[in-house]
Formats: C-alpha cells, sequence, structure tokens
C-alpha cells in the first residue's frame, strides 16, 4: 500500500500545476515564455551580500533569531513609508505583516475569510498562482466575467447573487485591478469605484494583489481598491519578489491591525524568514529601491516591447493583444476555434513553450489564449523564443483556416 490511499479528499482533486514540474528543468534548445520570473542579472548580489555582512559584524542576533510573527519593524516600519510615499496610504507597521511572497498571503486571507467549503470569486482570466492556492485549501473557485476594464460590475453582482442563492458562502473577490496578470491593464478610476459601491451593496470583501504596480511603464498609478472601498472591505497585497529577488520570497499584506493579528494566528511558519527579512530591510532602508526602481522599469519595459514588435506579423491572422502597462506578461488571443495547448505541442517541436491560458481560468473555459512572459530571458533569446512562437502559429493558423 503506499500513502495514496491515504491522501485527503483536496490532495486527490488537485491537479498538477503546469508550471511547477519544471522549474529546474531546462530541455536543450527549448525556449521557454511561460515563466513569470525576474531577471537574474538584475538582482542587487553585491548589495546584499554588503547588507548581511554588516549585520553579521554588528553581531545582530535579531536577524538569527525567532522573531515576531509579523515581521521584523524595520522592514515593517520602511514598507508603511513606501506604500505612504507612493500609493497615498495612510499605514503603519501594524498594519503590515511580512509574508513569504504574496502567495502566503492569499492563503492566509483565504483562511481568514472563506470557511470551509466556502467559495471564493475570481476574475476570468486571474493569476494561475491563486487558483492553485485556493484550491489547496478545498475552496470553491467561481470566476466573473471581465472586461478590457476589469471585473464588470454587474457580473460581480449576479454572480455572487446566483451563488449565494444556491447555498454558497461568498464574501471574498479576488482581484488584481493594478497590471493585471496575465492581461496587463489598469481597472480605471470610475471602475474601481463601481466595484467598491457593489462591495458595499451585497457585503463583499476584496483581496487586492498588486505583485507588479511599482512597475508600471507608462502613466499614473491609479489609486489602490484599498483607498477606494475603505480598510474594511480590502486587504491589500505586495511582494518584493519582483523588485528584490524571487528567492527571498518576501511578500507583503496590509489590513487593520486586528485582522493582521488575526492573520499572524493563522500562520503555520510562525515568523516568515527572519532572516531574509532583515536583510532585506537593512538594504531597503538604505534607500535601495527607489535608486534600483529606475533601472529594473527600463529593463522590463525594453523586454515588453522587444516581444511585441516580434509579434506583430501574428496581427494579420486575427490574433489580439493589448500593450501591457506594466508588469511581466503579454495575454495574446487567437482566432476563434484555435486551441492554444494543442498548438503547445508544435510549439515545443519549434523550440519554444508558453503557458496556454486555459489555466488561467476557474473553469477552464478559454482556450484560445496564451500567456507569455517577457520578464525572465535575455532579449535575444527573447526575441528568438517569440520569432519561434510566430512561426509556428502562422503555420497552425493558416492550415487552420476556411479555404
Amino acid at each position: 500500500m503506499s500513502l495514496q490511499a491515504h491522501y485527503s479528499p483536496v490532495a486527490q482533486a488537485m491537479e498538477q500545476n503546469p508550471l511547477r514540474p519544471s522549474w529546474t528543468m531546462q530541455r536543450p534548445g527549448l525556449i521557454s515564455l511561460a515563466y513569470g520570473f525576474p531577471d537574474s542579472a538584475s538582482f542587487p548580489y553585491d548589495e546584499l551580500a554588503e547588507t548581511t555582512a554588516a549585520l553579521m559584524a554588528d553581531h545582530n542576533a535579531e536577524a538569527l533569531q525567532y522573531g515576531p510573527v509579523s515581521g521584523p519593524e524595520p522592514l515593517r516600519s520602511f514598507l508603511a513609508g513606501w506604500v505612504g510615499a507612493t500609493e497615498g496610504l495612510d499605514v503603519g507597521p501594524d498594519n503590515i505583516m511580512i509574508t513569504s511572497g504574496a502567495s502566503q498571503g492569499i492563503a492566509l486571507a483565504a483562511r481568514l475569510l472563506v470557511p470551509p467549503g466556502g467559495t471564493v470569486i475570481v476574475e476570468s482570466p486571474t493569476f494561475i498562482g491563486a487558483l492553485w492556492f485556493f484550491r489547496g485549501l478545498g475552496i470553491n473557485v467561481v470566476g466573473v466575467d471581465t472586461d478590457e476594464l476589469g471585473i464588470i460590475p454587474s457580473a460581480l453582482r449576479e454572480t455572487v447573487t446566483r451563488q449565494r442563492r444556491a447555498g454558497a458562502h461568498v464574501s471574498l473577490v479576488y482581484t488584481m485591478p493594478t497590471v493585471h496578470n496575465p492581461v496587463g491593464f489598469n481597472a480605471p478610476v470610475e471602475r474601481r469605484r463601481q466595484l467598491a459601491e457593489v462591495a458595499e451593496e451585497i457585503d463583499l470583501v476584496f483581496l487586492e494583489d498588486d505583485a507588479y504596480g511599482d512597475l508600471i511603464f507608462e502613466g499614473a498609478r491609479p489609486p489602490a481598491l484599498y483607498a477606494i472601498a475603505g480598510r474594511e472591505r480590502v486587504i491589500k497585497l505586495g511582494t518584493l519578489s519582483k523588485l528584490v529577488a524571487g528567492g527571498m520570497r518576501l511578500g507583503w499584506a496590509i489590513a487593520e491591525p486586528d485582522d493582521i493579528s488575526r492573520m499572524c494566528g493563522l500562520k503555520a511558519d510562525s515568523a516568515t524568514s527572519p532572516f531574509a527579512a532583515w536583510v532585506t530591510g537593512a538594504y531597503l532602508q538604505s534607500g535601495a529601491l527607489a535608486r534600483r526602481l529606475p533601472s529594473l522599469l527600463d529593463l522590463y519595459r525594453r523586454r515588453r516591447d522587444a516581444m511585441l514588435e516580434e509579434l506583430a506579423p501574428l496581427r494579420d491572422l486575427g490574433c489580439d493583444w493589448i500593450t501591457p502597462v506594466g508588469g511581466f506578461f503579454v495575454w495574446l488571443e487567437l482566432p476563434e476555434g484555435a486551441d492554444s495547448e494543442a498548438i503547445r505541442e508544435r510549439a515545443e517541436e519549434n523550440g519554444v513553450t508558453y503557458l496556454a491560458g486555459h489555466h488561467c481560468f476557474a473553469h477552464d473555459r478559454n482556450r484560445r489564449c496564451i500567456r507569455l512572459a517577457y520578464s525572465y530571458i535575455p532579449e535575444d533569446q527573447l526575441r528568438e523564443g517569440t520569432r519561434r512562437l510566430v512561426q509556428t502559429l502562422q503555420a497552425e493558423l493558416t492550415a487552420a483556416a476556411p479555404s
């Protein structure tokens, strides 16, 4: 007998995440446009080494000791000041909890607000990771219709009402209104206000994932849903994975102090990597992020533009996309009838791979979208991989077109 006979119902129901099995695998000759990782060459290697050495030279025992569950105060104070300066949010250290990336914040907010067997509403499409985190908690996930401005307010009202009439417990809406992953839009202020009105009307809470808000390439950053709907209706998440280094695994949650305290009580890891948090806090307090951000914006803007330039021939075949306002991804829509999962095998034969877009939907309903990441690989490989994708799609879509 194997352990499988004792798997929980949640474990038995979970399918394999299409990204995780090959995170550490490199197939010779295959260029991956699937992974939304930060650029490795951009990591602040020397600065982090110097910060770590300084902490150790000072015999900073707090950096090596168990710490407060909410995270070290220096990092929380920096983040409170950062969101105050960049977003105008009036929060202090007690409003902030350090998490293992934004991922842990998603899971903790769900545990705080969704009962076992409850339902969470997500955008269609949404961040693939959030779908896996919710399902791993045994939560039902229901998609709500979106347009180019984000969640459609009337659709949110109708979806929640329908679910509640069917007996579901629904109070939490997971959303990325700023630099949406995977589509790449910013929801305008008026749409955010409309969503806040719906939340007040039918009693909803938003989990606002703001992973890419510091990486907007053009235009002003919209006001956070946290600022518009109010802190009684929003838990706001952020991450340092895209700004410092993914391997530090540090993010944060912003909420009222009582809610932060209750979320701390739900943390299985007690305190999130105190050593990494101390190093990162000391590094950031030196003013490093403000100095670093312009180069990151320039790097990822150039990567985005390179991918879009190579994708341009696909317009003639009926493919569509928006120019992402920031972040790491292009969301490519193929013509009606195309199946991105079926085409992926042909693409890999041609030396390129991607994330088929149906994985980004709660109910696997859209088979003609592709999520393309431009953040991870150098520009020459990015251009070559995108050319291979274009060649593959030209062959497949032309062959499938009616004569």
